[in-house]
């Protein structure tokens, strides 16, 4: 269930107390006709009198109710942690790209990989791996390394580029799916594949150490 906000919460708390409030002072049936039938203005003022004693009370409650609620949950509130800046040194950095040029280069990494499976004609494999690719890969791998940029404009270019790893991998499942399979589109997005890795790669030499 999503968290509402605290302003959110206490306006809901306010419509809510005013609704209370107009439904508590508009008289019934029963109370219009007493207040019609009667002749007496005294009559008609105290009662007038006691209906707005009545409802600055209700309003009264509910003011305090309000300040304690929301007291309530600003002390509910945790206090959110800000996340701790990524300490950028040039061992931090390489062993970070070195992690993706791996998977371009290694015979376990997911190039390799995803060449064997599409040399076997594991279509099913495939479907499956490329989507773990895009988690342990693209999400983690590429994301950390996104995060030491120090040129906020390549950060944006960064993300672009990773998203791009997205679509190839994507192209790779789809060639990959029953009925689909087409052994010469999953071998051009393997090598687009390829290209956007490097091309990420390229970002390792950008960064600026303090």
């Amino acid at each position: 269930m999503p968290r509402l906000s605290i302003a959110t919460t206490i306006s809901a708390l306010l419509c809510c107390c005013l609704g209370s409030v107009r439904a508590f002072v508009t008289p019934t049936f029963p109370l219009t006709v007493a207040i019609i039938k009667s002749a007496e203005t005294s009559s008609h003022h105290a009662t007038s009198t006691s209906l707005e004693a009545t409802r600055r009370n209700f309003i009264d409650q509910s003011i305090a109710t309000i300040t304690a609620t929301s007291a309530i949950i600003f002390q509910a509130q945790p206090a959110l942690a800000k996340e701790a800046p990524i300490e950028i040194t040039p061992q931090i950095v390489q062993e970070a790209f070195d992690a993706i040029r791996n998977e371009l280069t290694s015979s376990s990494g997911v190039v390799a990989t995803l060449s064997n499976l599409i040399d076997n004609g594991s279509f099913e494999e495939i479907l499956q791996y490329t989507k773990e690719s895009d988690a342990y890969f693209r999400r983690a791998k590429l994301g950390k390394a996104r995060k030491m940029l120090t040129d906020k404009d390549l950060k944006g270019e960064a993300v672009l580029m990773s998203n791009a790893v997205t679509f190839d991998l994507i192209g790779i499942n789809r060639a990959s799916r029953p009925g689909k399979e087409n052994r010469e589109d999953q071998l051009r997005y393997l090598e687009e594949l390829k290209k956007d890795i490097a091309k990420f790669l390229e970002l390792e030499k950008t960064i600026v150490f303090d």
